[in-house]
């Protein structure tokens, strides 16, 4: 699990055990701050060097923390050359105006809180996440204001929003960096099989068990993930089921953004079937087998799901119904 060390003064120690908070919920991160303090016979840097063992150092910057003299030799060695050396990635929060090496804001990822704290943190959680998308990830810096009903109920704690359809889809393609994973669902006009199957298809997960079965698996899997569910559109149904919980976040849209398509085929069943969506194509086949649409071939692949979960008492019954006739078994002897 990926580091941070919060170096900071002790007047700013409120500070730095909020972000601490707020970056451990928010990421895959264990955070340091009470060892990140200035002690009396040391100064920012010497402290940034203890910090040097995180993969992450955080330096809170104020009046309190600035040093009295700031000796390039020594800030640019521990700053630039270790940490490079360490492949640790080195933020400057500026929380009150100070003096610092005017270098650090020229980085590209010095943060400015002095405006606003709660965007500043929310840019930091940025920088921690770009991280696992590997070398040469830039995290971005914008943060609209008018959404920031968005972020205060979903970005910054796990949360579950009712939204306009377009504000959320600003608000996805904006804060992308602040979870791990941003999961579209498209749901107008689907059923809870097909919203399952299509989240759990983005999830990289085989749901061959019925759709009770798959829509606790998907929560389960989300449960301890710091995701962005947004649900397109749904059914109360749907919303009911796939609310994760936990530290995933959840978006539900008034109105229809993006829009799926099932085609009513067997050759379509048969896609779901190897693609391990076995709820879906199982809604799909008696679908097609009540508007007689190749009734053989539905109740064939209906009989074999039915065994894959152990309905006996129901394949029996697609047998005796849509099965080969006595006279028919008769001719393949």
């Amino acid at each position: 699990m990926t580091t941070a060390f919060i170096g900071h003064a002790r007047q700013d120690r409120a500070f730095a055990r909020e972000l601490a908070e707020f970056l451990e919920f928010g990421c895959d991160l264990t955070c340091y701050a009470d060892d990140g303090l200035i002690g009396e016979d040391q100064d920012l840097i010497s402290k940034a060097e203890e910090g040097l063992c995180a993969d992450v150092l955080l330096l809170l910057l104020t009046r309190a923390s600035s040093p009295s003299r700031w000796v390039r030799e020594r800030w640019e060695r521990v700053l630039f050359d270790e940490a490079k050396r360490g492949g640790v990635d080195v933020i400057p929060v500026l929380l009150e105006e100070c003096f610092f090496p005017q270098l650090l804001r020229r980085r590209g990822n010095f943060v400015d809180a002095t405006a606003n704290w709660l965007t500043a943190r929310r840019l930091v959680k940025r920088w921690c996440w770009s991280r696992e998308h590997g070398p040469g990830a830039s995290p971005g810096c914008e943060v609209s204001s008018d959404l920031e009903h968005l972020y205060s109920a979903l970005s910054d704690r796990a949360g579950l929003l009712e939204a306009g359809g377009a504000d959320t889809w600003r608000f996805a393609s904006e804060a992308e960096q602040e979870f791990e994973l941003v999961l579209w669902v498209p749901c107008q006009g689907r059923t809870v099989a097909q919203a399952a199957g299509e989240l759990g298809r983005q999830l990289g997960l085989r749901l061959d068990g019925p759709v009770n079965q798959n829509c606790r698996r998907i929560r389960d899997l989300l449960a301890p993930r710091r995701c962005l569910v947004v649900l397109d559109a749904p059914t109360p149904e749907i919303v009911a089921e796939l609310i994760a919980g936990g530290r995933t976040s959840t978006a539900v849209t008034r109105e229809t953004v993006r829009t799926l398509e099932t085609p009513a085929t067997p050759a379509y069943a048969r896609e779901l079937i190897a693609a391990g969506r076995y709820a879906e194509a199982y809604e799909l086949l008696y679908g097609l087998l009540d508007a007689v649409i190749d009734p053989e071939t539905c109740a064939r692949e209906l009989t074999w799901i039915c065994e894959h979960w152990d309905r006996i008492e129901e394949a029996n019954v697609l047998r005796f119904n849509y099965g080969p006739s006595g006279t028919e078994q008769l001719a393949l002897f």
